[in-house]
Order: structure tokens, then C-alpha cells, then sequence
């Protein structure tokens, strides 16, 4: 046997892909096995039968261990064709670099002859289909139901494959009204007093078309947050996005959305989630500040609004010094909840520092949404806060300890203010919180000009400091 010693080890992850979550439409495909026979996986599916699907590359150590193992072909003998016929079972090479010869253990990288024993169907070339199923690494084993909705069984036990295939939650259509519920698509964090979408993911999983239903959603202490009355068409295993109206949530609670009215069966008629409420309040004007560890390139931060967007945020990489403090002011355009994420990708690099804080007009800092100062041991932690106040409108400003105008202003930017000696630090920051500009003045000079003609249209804060003393302007470029 010819084999690469070091993959027996372990299973062989590849960078860069996302893979297919548990209960995802499994993508369709055909493919003809080493015998000439054409499979068709939604043929199956319309069938009736549960499809298991073991996607696996010859020279894979952990790929060879389970498919000796037996398993599956005593499922296959079982409940396959000449069995209680309720399952099909395709083994796919799928990696296109090896051959026919590897598949039947005469090759260079193969554990052995991968057909030997093998009632059930094996095909060969298959990368494109591992492609479009996202996979991640070998081996990859998914049982799809016949709903075509897929659930990673990966190398279990025949008898933990065998009931999940048997399941309510994998049979197929056989009742005439069952409504499935298959994923909550809502927000999971939300503010005090402040009406939170949901939405849910339904499947019509009964024989007949399915034109009415009634789904409420209620706290786990019964209080009843809404109900949504549904009317439309939905043949057997279509599915449809039902978005439920908006709902207050009185704490931090574990919620229920379930299936009110009739329906044949209950055993997926009800999703639970948890909701948390954020305390922590601010003004529409906050500042991050990140000090690295020692691999300041898996460290990044973002804010997303109360639609899941992205408003103001960095990527991985972009903080390149180790040890290092970075800075960031961002306006936050509108009233509402938002997300704060801080993530450390691996999760090893030493301590770092990171806070968000909330300031006035007058760059007074009034609250300190959240803190981190740890050894680094985690890889992403969030916090939510609610905007409460605007605080950043633009217009001249000149009765303030600085002055700054005109505003808006396209070409120059006039700035005094703060005494008559001493040296002041400017910075700017566009709307995402990118430092744009900095440099430092000499507040002795009196009125100093900033040239801004470079600029991209758009808002912009100037944070002016000096020992203790500091304030944050809005302006704009017209």
C-alpha cells in the first residue's frame, strides 16, 4: 500500500471555504459512478429516500478508517434497495488529481482498493460537486432528506445514521398539512422599548399544497410577543422566508415561535431562540481604541446597525504593529441599537486592550459601552448599545473653546482656539473611523488653515487634543 504517512493522522481541512451549514438546501447534482449509472440526487429525494452522500479522497487516513469500517454497508445491505429500501448511499472521490488506479489501490496515493466489498455506488472526479457543496475537509458525510434540506451525520455510528434517516425530522411528505419550521432568520440582540423584526424559514413538508397558517411567538414565561396569520401557495417542500411583524422584548428571555394552528404533525413546529437586550446607552458620537498583541493581524472590530449591516468597522490586517495603540472616531448616522464585535482570529497572540466609548459634542467621554483587557483566550466577544442622542450636527463652530469654519467647506478648513501657546494634535476620521490625517500645530499662530481639497466629499471628525484637553468637531466636505 502506497500512501502519504502524514494524512493518516488527521483530517485534511482547506483553507478558505465556507461550508454548507445544517439544514441548508442540499444543491442539486448528477453524476455517473464507476460503473456507468447515472445518479440524480433530486430524482432520489422525489423518491422518498434519504440520500447519505460521502464525499472522501483516496489518500485520506481518516477517509480509509471509516469507509472499512463496515458502516456503511450494513446500512446499504439494511435499508437500501434489498432492504427496507428507505436510504441511497454515494461514495464520491473528489479530488480530481487522483485516478482510477488509486481508487482501486494500484495507484501512488491511496490507502487501498476503495471498491473492494462495495454493494453501494462510487464515483470518481467529483471536485466540482465537493466545490459546490462548500466543503471544508475529507472526509465530508451528509444525510439529505428528502425535503432536501442536508444535516452533516459525518462518520457515526450505523445506528446513530440509521435514526436519523428514520426520523421525523428527515421523513418524507406523508401527512396531507405539516407546516415545518426550519431556521430563525431574525436579530438576536435588540434595545429596550424598540420594535425587533422576526422572520423564520417555513417549508411545506405535507402532501398537499399549503395556502394557511397561524405562527406566534411568545416569551418562555407565556407571554405572547405576536401572532402572524399566513395566506399563500406552497407545494410539498417549497419553501418561503415569512417575515412576522416587529416585537418588543421586555428582558433578556429565551423566545418560542411555534405553529398555532392545525397541523398533522407536531414535531417541527417549533424554533427557539434567545433574545438579548443591551443596557448600555451612547451618543451617536464613538471612539474605539484597540492595543494589539503580538499578532496584531488576527485582531479587527466592527459595529453593525439593527439590520445586521456593517456601519464602521476594520479588517483582519489592517493593524500591522505589534504592541500598538490604534484610534478610531465614528459617527453613527441614526437612533437605534447597535452591535459592537471584537474579534481575535486565533486567539493566541498575548493580551490586548480594546474599549468603546461614547462622547459628547465637546469630546467628553460619557460612557464606556465596553472593555476588554484580557490574555486574548477567545476569538470574537459582542456587546449592544443603544443611540439615544445625535449629538454631531454640522454647522460653524465658534462659540466653543476651538472654532472651526467654514462648515461645509471644499477647499480650506480654519481652526483657532485653546490659549496662545502650546502644541495642539489634529485628527481627522472619515465616516467609518479611518484616521485620514493628522499633524500637529502650534495654537501660538492663531488662526491656522487646513488645506482639505484632497478630501473625498463626505462627513469627517477633527479631534483636537493637547495634554488633557480635548474636543471633537463634525465638519464636511462639500
Amino acid at each position: 500500500m502506497k500512501h502519504l504517512f502524514a494524512l493518516a493522522l488527521f483530517a485534511l481541512p482547506l483553507l478558505g471555504s465556507s461550508q454548507l451549514p445544517n439544514g441548508s438546501v442540499a444543491p442539486d447534482f448528477s453524476i455517473t459512478d464507476i460503473d456507468g449509472v447515472e445518479h440524480h440526487l433530486y430524482s432520489y429525494l422525489d423518491s422518498g429516500y434519504a440520500v447519505i452522500i460521502d464525499f472522501s479522497a483516496t489518500w485520506c487516513g481518516p477517509c480509509w478508517n471509516y469507509h472499512t469500517s463496515g458502516v456503511f454497508e450494513d446500512i446499504y445491505e439494511a435499508h437500501g434497495p434489498d432492504g427496507t429500501n428507505e436510504v441511497r448511499i454515494l461514495f464520491i472521490e473528489s479530488d480530481d488529481s487522483t485516478t482510477d488506479a488509486d481508487l482501486h489501490g494500484t495507484g501512488t496515493s491511496t490507502w487501498g482498493d476503495w471498491t473492494a466489498g462495495v454493494d453501494y455506488p462510487i464515483a470518481d472526479n467529483g471536485g466540482n460537486i465537493f466545490d459546490l457543496y462548500n466543503n471544508a475537509y475529507y472526509p465530508t458525510i451528509y444525510t439529505v432528506c428528502p425535503n432536501r434540506i442536508l444535516q452533516q451525520t459525518g462518520q457515526a455510528t450505523a445506528a446513530a445514521h440509521i435514526g436519523y434517516f428514520q426520523s421525523g425530522d428527515c421523513a418524507p411528505a406523508s401527512t396531507p398539512n405539516d407546516v415545518s419550521l426550519l431556521e430563525y432568520l431574525g436579530p438576536n440582540r435588540t434595545c429596550p422599548e424598540t420594535p425587533t423584526p422576526l422572520s423564520i424559514k417555513v417549508m411545506n413538508q405535507g402532501t398537499e399544497p399549503l395556502t394557511a397558517f397561524t405562527i406566534t411567538a411568545s416569551t418562555l414565561f407565556g407571554v405572547e410577543l405576536l401572532s402572524y396569520d399566513w395566506t399563500g401557495n406552497l407545494n410539498t417542500y417549497e419553501m418561503e422566508v415569512v417575515d412576522l411583524g416587529e416585537a418588543i422584548f421586555p428582558s433578556t428571555s429565551l423566545f418560542v415561535i411555534e405553529v398555532t394552528s392545525e397541523d398533522d404533525y407536531e414535531g417541527n413546529n417549533s424554533l427557539s431562540q434567545t433574545m438579548n437586550l443591551s443596557s448600555e446607552t451612547a451618543t451617536s458620537l464613538v471612539r474605539v481604541r484597540f492595543t494589539t498583541d503580538n499578532m496584531p493581524g488576527d485582531n479587527r472590530w466592527s459595529i453593525t446597525d439593527d439590520s445586521g449591516a456593517e456601519v464602521a468597522g476594520i479588517e483582519f490586517g489592517d493593524m500591522t504593529e505589534n504592541q500598538t495603540e490604534y484610534v478610531w472616531w465614528v459617527n453613527l448616522d441614526n437612533l437605534g441599537c447597535y452591535t459592537f464585535d471584537v474579534y481575535d482570529l486565533i486567539g493566541n497572540g498575548g493580551p490586548i486592550a480594546c474599549d468603546i466609548s461614547s462622547f459628547n459634542a465637546d469630546g467628553v467621554n460619557i460612557n464606556t459601552i465596553f472593555t476588554v483587557n484580557n490574555n486574548g483566550n477567545w476569538t470574537n466577544l459582542t456587546k449592544g448599545f443603544l443611540v439615544n442622542e445625535i449629538n454631531t450636527e454640522i454647522g460653524e463652530t465658534q462659540a466653543t473653546e476651538v472654532s472651526l469654519y467654514p462648515n461645509p467647506s471644499a477647499g480650506q478648513l480654519l481652526l483657532s482656539g485653546w490659549g496662545n501657546s502650546g502644541l495642539q494634535t489634529v485628527q481627522i476620521f472619515d465616516a467609518a473611523g479611518k484616521l485620514v490625517h493628522q499633524t500637529q500645530r502650534n495654537a501660538a499662530r492663531g488662526v491656522w488653515a487646513l488645506d482639505i481639497q484632497d478630501f473625498q466629499p463626505g462627513f469627517y471628525l477633527m479631534h483636537i487634543s493637547s495634554g488633557d484637553h480635548q474636543q471633537t468637531l463634525p465638519f464636511i466636505r462639500s
